[in-house]
């Protein structure tokens, strides 16, 4: 089977596990915020999202430097990578569990603390299930990587809801969320066959070390967008602010499970053309278009959707969720169009360059958001995401010196319909009714409707495959 349709069904397997993943996440969700309440919630992703912060410090890129390793890596270069991150995780860990209480009164919410204190114990989890994944991920066995990290979701809900009908509050999700990392250690360890076992060779750190930080150092600043929901919207706005934002980042997030998908493929896959520039490109255009209609389509529709299943599904508590949803789904849009903008230049060694365009993207949503966040409150956040998108024209020009410039008409036409569905929500009702039709408009395009019919042939089951 060729490279191009490997990707494609590789990538269709990850869909389709997505997909199943946010089936169990609407529910999750949706049964957790409503059990736990805002203030609960907010208390959980305030420290959610530090904990999230530091498994990106220690991740230090070396399971990009594992998959992306030319040749297969032998079993001393997985212990190896095993080792650092147990290293990376522990240190980190230590220093959450003695820093808590001065993170929580730094950013007025004490009560964040002990969660802080427990989520701690998943992030070593976190970090040393990499090895693991990346030894699937460069066998392509996608099937057993999307059965991992589905049985590892089931748990979170098995450990989380019970808590959460129990009226354990911030407690619920953080009990789930470590359930969950532990569980997706065991079973990706076991499903790779990976032995376990501490290495350690100097020139392999240092090659290892050097090729993680200029890569992971982009990923750092990237990183530092998880924290402006805890620390400027929780020092500015409050608890339940923060949790507004959190469920509107995390329903984005579930909605846009395509995202994450193609960006692991794409590291598996484009490795094999980067001596075709030609090639990549095509690849690029190709999957941008995939982007903007699997990631828009399901952010524009919820949208709409949003005034009538948000208070029936979630409460009338959580309403204030829609004034800065549609701005986070644009801001996850746009940078789905991008995605692999970013995975070709780390391909090339200009990690510089994507590191460039990050401090820029940051830079602008940071200053949006101390800016706009005391101003207006919880949609500052989202006010921030728009200021950001000024960033994304840089990621275009490094890309065009690099291997020529895409052609954008197939990723544009799925990208308007779905920012147009996005400014529809500000719309009167038939004016939303209207633009539900709007994605039927590609096809009336018969370009549209071959590439739509090409996949559809492509990911048809054939015999003898499997």
């Amino acid at each position: 089977m060729g490279l191009r349709n490997r990707a494609l069904q590789g990538g269709a397997i990850m869909v389709i596990r997505q997909g199943v993943g946010t089936l169990l996440s609407l529910v999750g969700v949706l049964v957790i915020t409503r059990l736990v309440g805002p203030t609960q919630y907010g208390l959980y992703a305030s420290a959610f999202g530090i904990v999230c912060f530091c498994c990106a410090l220690g991740n230090w890129g070396i399971d990009v430097y594992l998959l992306r390793k030319a040749t297969e890596p032998e079993i001393e270069e997985y212990q190896q990578g095993f080792t650092l991150l147990f290293a990376f995780s522990s240190l980190l860990t230590l220093g959450l569990l003695f820093g808590h209480n001065l993170i929580a009164e730094a950013l007025h919410l004490k009560a964040m603390a002990p969660i802080l204190t427990f989520l701690a114990l998943g992030l070593p989890f976190s970090l040393m299930n990499l090895p693991s994944v990346v030894r699937l991920d460069r066998d392509l066995n996608f099937k057993q990587v999307a059965f991992n990290e589905l049985t590892s979701q089931l748990l979170y809900y098995v450990v989380a809801l019970p808590l959460a009908f129990a009226d354990m509050g911030a407690w619920a999700p953080a009990a789930g969320w470590v359930t969950q990392q532990f569980v997706l250690f065991a079973l990706s360890a076991w499903s790779a066959k990976m032995p376990f076992g501490l290495h350690w060779d100097k020139k392999l750190i240092q090659k290892m070390l050097t090729y993680g930080f200029a890569y992971s150092g982009s990923l750092w600043v990237w990183q530092i967008r998880t924290l402006i929901n805890p620390v400027l919207v929780g020092r500015f706005a409050g608890a339940e602010a923060v949790a507004y934002v959190a469920l509107a980042i995390r329903i984005t997030e579930v909605l846009a499970f395509a995202k994450n998908a193609t960006w692991r493929i794409a590291l598996a896959a484009l490795a094999k053309l980067q001596s075709e520039p030609h090639r990549l490109r095509r690849a690029i255009e190709e999957g941008m278009g995939l982007q903007a209609m699997a990631v828009g389509l399901p952010l524009s529709l919820f949208a709409l959707a949003a005034p009538i299943l948000l208070p029936l599904v979630f409460g009338e508590r959580w309403m204030p969720m829609l004034a800065v949803f549609p701005w986070i789904a644009l801001g996850y849009l746009t940078n789905a169009m991008f995605n692999l903008h970013c995975s070709v230049l780390y391909l090339l060694q200009k990690n510089k360059l994507v590191t460039q365009f990050h401090l820029l993207h940051v830079a602008l949503f940071v200053a949006g958001a101390c800016f706009f966040v005391p101003q207006f409150g919880l949609v500052g956040y989202g006010y921030g995401e728009l200021l950001a998108l000024l960033s994304y024209p840089l990621i275009h020009y490094f890309l065009k010196n690099a291997i020529g410039a895409p052609e954008y008409t197939s990723a544009l036409v799925w990208y308007s319909i779905s920012v147009a569905m996005l400014i529809a929500t500000a719309l009167p009702e038939p004016l939303q009714v209207l633009a539900l039709f709007l994605p039927l408009l590609p096809f009336g395009f018969p370009a549209q409707r071959e590439l739509l019919g090409e996949y559809a042939r492509i990911l048809r089951p054939q015999r003898g495959t499997s």
